[in-house]
């Protein structure tokens, strides 16, 4: 399983835990305005040193942003509310103070002391003050002396002369291969089903001239860029199966031919041998009783290194310390843990599911670690709830189908322990691989810093009350999952 595919999903992503605002009314020339729920929107925002995302308020039907949260990771930000008055003072780095000026229910204002004419009224909601997002882009060209480009149907925000853009090159072949080259390390979350790979990229600025491209080619027929939810994504679609690798330190994708599954084994009947004495009958040896293993699946290895914690720490090498230590927290409780790697190997997302899934566990954890954000993200596999046993044939696209509630619960017995012992967490949903494809209750953990320093991610007092926190929840669960027989 790659990071990418997590990293949309948490910290910002795709599922980050929308702030609920308030809904209080107020009057405005005779009328009201009424602030609706939050929708589940959110806006992107880029910048040439990191990105950031920003909840959306719904008033009256169109998507507003506040002022506060839009600047904070910029700069400076001093926001007094006075009444219906709001007054924001902004200081970016090595920039003066500049201050923004607007008054609640009116669609005037003054940013540096110019005057600017919003398309919509300036709203106050919990002391906060909130812009029109269509307004942005004039908001903060006044206030930033860059280039400001706002994707408003996409929900993405451009500051700076910031844009990654990327190349399509298809080598015809037994399989074909679709090169998809970055300028920069990519870690987009990949989504796999029968004819379609996607990519989608919530970290990085990724931007396309070009929407679609068609192939002629037996296995690759096509590619689709789009901008949707704060998010891009790249659809390449094929007529089977789809798999990527990564290559070039994460900025070359290269799309193939899934492999296909192996075949059932072939039963071979012994060969009559003149002369030859008949062998001794032996007692049949008793079929293993069931157990109860978790198998923990340490990501990426080898070459591929996955994110970059800071320049002489890679995720790799967090998520193998933290995956012995769990393996040892688990041991110490009585119970039996597996890694799948326990070395500095490259193991493919096929190969993993593969190897899980004749390992025949009760419980797969999948590690992850994240060069931004804050505590543990905990993930399920997203996938359309279905009324499905184990015992019924399942696609390997959606063989985790027939866990979800039992997965589920696993995870909420995590999220409980690490709330114990006041560890920042989460709990989430994505579509990822290889869990997608795990016939066990399955879960992935991603860790950040607990303080907001990527330096204290390796922390072994932070990785022990992590892997203390996992091991725990999943004793607890002990009763409530069968044990299998291998």
């Amino acid at each position: 399983m790659r990071c990418s595919q997590l990293r949309a999903v948490r910290i910002a992503a795709y599922l980050v835990v929308i702030a609920l605002l308030g809904g209080a009314s107020y009057l405005l020339h005779h009328s009201t305005v009424q602030a609706q729920t939050p929708s589940s929107t959110q806006l992107t925002v880029y910048t040439p040193q990191s990105y950031y995302t920003v909840p959306l308020l719904t008033l009256n039907g169109q998507a507003y942003v506040g002022l506060v949260e839009l600047l904070e990771p910029l700069g400076t930000v001093d926001a007094r509310p006075d009444g219906k008055k709001y007054k924001l003072k902004f200081t970016s780095p090595g920039a003066r103070e500049l201050e923004f000026q607007f008054q609640d229910g009116k669609d005037n204002g003054k940013v540096k002391g110019d005057k600017i004419k919003l398309p919509s009224i300036f709203a106050i909601q919990n002391n906060r003050g909130y812009v029109p997002l269509v307004s942005v882009s004039e908001v903060l060209s006044r206030a930033l002396s860059t280039q400001i480009r706002l994707s408003l149907n996409a929900r993405r925000l451009f500051i700076g002369n910031i844009g990654e853009r990327f190349t399509l090159d298809l080598r015809k072949g037994e399989p074909s291969k679709l090169f998809v080259s970055f300028d920069s390390q990519v870690n987009p979350t990949i989504a796999t089903e029968p004819g379609h790979i996607r990519f989608t990229f919530r970290r990085e600025p990724v931007i396309s001239g070009v929407d679609y491209t068609a192939f002629t080619d037996p296995l690759i027929t096509g590619a689709n860029f789009s901008e949707h939810d704060g998010v891009a994504e790249l659809d390449v679609t094929g007529t089977s199966a789809l798999m990527a690798n990564f290559a070039d330190g994460g900025k070359t994708i290269i799309v193939t031919g899934a492999p296909a599954p192996p075949p059932p084994p072939v039963a071979q009947l012994p060969i009559p041998q003149p002369n030859v004495p008949a062998p001794t009958a032996q007692p049949p040896k008793a079929p293993a009783g069931p157990r109860f293993l978790v198998l923990i699946d340490p990501a990426h290895g080898g070459s591929e290194i996955g994110s970059a914690i800071s320049p002489t720490l890679p995720e790799k090498d967090v998520v193998l310390t933290l995956a012995r230590k769990l393996q040892h927290e688990l041991q110490s409780r009585g119970i039996a843990a597996g890694l799948l790697r326990n070395g500095d190997i490259a193991i493919t997302l096929d190969q993993r599911a593969i190897s899980a899934n004749a390992a025949r566990p009760a419980i797969y954890v999948a590690l992850h670690a994240a060069n931004s954000g804050k505590g543990v993200h905990v993930f399920t596999a997203l996938l359309p709830a279905e009324s499905v046993s184990a015992r019924d044939f399942l696609p390997w696209e959606t063989v985790q189908t027939a866990y979800l509630d039992l997965s589920a619960s696993v995870a909420g017995s995590v999220s409980a322990e690490l709330e114990a012992r006041k560890l920042p967490n989460a709990t989430l949903a994505a579509p990822l691989r290889p869990m997608n494809n795990i016939a066990a209750p399955a879960i992935a953990i991603e860790i950040a810093s607990p303080s907001g320093d990527v330096n204290d991610i390796a922390s072994p007092a932070y990785l022990d009350q992590v892997a203390q926190s996992i091991a725990a929840g999943i004793a607890a669960m002990r009763g409530k999952i069968p044990e299998v027989r291998p």
